[in-house]
């Protein structure tokens, strides 16, 4: 039950900062990533299609180094905020199982997006 209401929350605050900010590159990739969330931070076992439509997104957002830098800021953030742990494994394969070519996605809640 308890695992249900942290992703009910996760999910809520995706909506809300969805709801203000979908307008910008971040915001959008913040929306996608919400899908992936669950699955990053260990709450659920199963990679979502969702999760991979987004991840398809996010790249697609990315074209540049410049761009890669900020949407990787953004998505970190977005994990701090999520107030978990990231399953490393999860996050630094997530990419490559749906098919994606992209180092944007943060491993850790000490990723260095710079790179």
């Amino acid at each position: 039950m308890a695992r249900l209401l942290l992703l009910v929350a996760i999910l809520a605050a995706a909506m809300l900062r969805a709801s203000s900010d979908t307008h910008s590159d971040c915001g959008i990739a913040q929306t996608a990533f919400g899908e992936c969330v669950p699955y990053v931070t260990g709450q659920d076992p199963s990679l979502s299609d969702q999760c991979c439509r987004g991840v398809k997104d996010i790249k697609e957002l990315t074209p540049t180094v410049d761009d890669r830098r900020a949407i990787c800021a953004c998505l970190l953030q977005e994990l701090k905020d999520a107030g978990g742990s990231v399953d490393s494994s999860k996050a630094s394969g997530l990419a490559g199982a749906c098919g994606v070519s992209t180092n944007v996605i943060p491993t850790s809640l000490s990723f260095d997006c710079s790179k």
